[in-house]
């Protein structure tokens, strides 16, 4: 078994709040001669905010690997160094301005371009070769900011009443899941958006939505997202909030992940792509 042991994966507690994050070679890449290594990155944190950032390198660039773990890196980086901007729009209960949310994310994508550029001129090489998608999910205590570019999945979990308990004195809330964002798939197999230098703020998505209610948030790559969400995004996998209750509870370990993503099941009838992951769960509310 053999795991991007580059791969940031933190397993974070702070102010109620869990985090894990792991990315696997795919068995297609695996079975390649040489094998390929795992060009999908994903970091998770909750310091000094709860943070998630994925990237999915493309295929078909030379080093894409290291533009996916190039740009999830230099994302946290750039949030900490913000933290004193970044609080006013998602902590406080006046809603910010809609232009001042989209701003930050514009800064995210255009901070990712020229983290790759940087790369890319270090390296003697063209932009292309370090391209990736890119999604990200900052949560702060009244706003969660997201971004997407390209496609992989970003699922918000919360927890609303269940209809079906309506006659008990004490209500009983059950976790639904949604997504965020569009597919972002093109019409053809391994056709999306990358971050490059071609990348315009037109063919990114982002928004800013409130927290209430919210108990988890996973992001997910398009090969992990492959059996986990339909492919047109009309339904999640419950296993999804089965994760996040075992990692708000501390149940929730790399190596349960790991396995899961080289199961039998879960294999059978895909591709054979790599598969990154990163989940925020917190401890439910009374």
């Amino acid at each position: 078994m053999c795991v991007d042991r580059r791969q940031p994966c933190l397993d974070d507690t702070k102010d109620g709040w869990h985090s894990l994050a792991v990315a696997v070679a795919g068995l297609a890449h695996l079975e390649t001669e040489p094998a390929v290594p795992c060009q999908d990155a994903a970091l998770a944190t909750v310091s000094p905010r709860p943070l998630l950032v994925l990237a999915d390198g493309a295929g078909s660039a030379a080093a894409s690997e290291q533009g996916a773990q190039t740009v999830t890196g230099a994302l946290r980086r750039l949030l900490v160094t913000l933290e004193s901007q970044v609080a006013p729009l998602l902590d406080t209960t006046e809603p910010p301005d809609d232009d001042a949310c989209r701003d930050l994310a514009r800064l995210m994508v255009r901070h990712a371009q020229g983290v790759l550029a940087d790369a890319a001129q270090a390296q003697r090489r063209e932009v292309r070769d370090l391209r990736c998608t890119l999604l990200m999910a900052a949560v702060g205590r009244a706003r969660l900011l997201w971004l997407k570019v390209g496609d992989g999945a970003i699922v918000v979990e919360q927890a609303e009443p269940d209809p079906q308990a309506e006659t008990l004195e004490e209500p009983v809330l059950m976790p639904v899941l949604s997504l965020l964002g569009e597919s972002g798939r093109g019409e053809f197999a391994n056709q999306t958006t990358f971050v490059d230098e071609r990348l315009t703020f037109d063919e990114v998505q982002s928004g800013c939505c409130d927290m209430e209610g919210v108990t988890g948030i996973a992001l997910m790559s398009d090969g992990a997202a492959e059996k986990l969400v339909a492919h047109d995004g009309s339904r999640v996998a419950g296993q999804l909030s089965h994760w996040l209750d075992d990692l708000r509870g501390g149940r929730l370990r790399e190596r349960q992940l790991v396995r899961r993503f080289y199961s039998e099941a879960f294999c059978r009838g895909t591709a054979g792509d790599d598969r990154a992951i990163a989940l925020a769960a917190r401890e439910l509310f009374d």
